[in-house]
């Protein structure tokens, strides 16, 4: 609270008008911080539309799709699929310069 001026108070009534003062910027920044909490995490309603419907599919489609993909590459890159790959192992340059 470094930020805000200090207030110099003369009577009861510059106290009491601070503290209303004080209880109205509350009651602001409260609604809308309710706001911002309900928009944030209350999921507006479905409409019926078509279009949005498609676009729905489509958007839950192109997440399946990614997620199988990003498994697939998890799979491959820590060793799931090294057992169906036929790799020929290479000896290495000492070893094949002394064989």
């Amino acid at each position: 609270m470094a930020d805000q001026p200090s207030f110099t108070y003369k009577s009861l009534d510059d106290i009491r008008a601070r503290k209303e003062a004080l209880r109205k910027e509350l009651q602001q920044d409260n609604s809308s911080m309710k706001t911002q909490w309900n928009t944030l995490f209350h999921k507006k309603e479905k409409s019926n539309l078509p279009a949005h419907r498609f676009a729905n599919i489509m958007a839950s489609s192109v997440t399946l799709f990614d997620g199988i993909i990003f498994a697939w590459k998890l799979y491959n890159r820590f060793g799931g699929g090294k057992n169906r790959k036929a790799k020929k192992k290479s000896k290495g340059i000492l070893a094949s310069l002394f064989s």
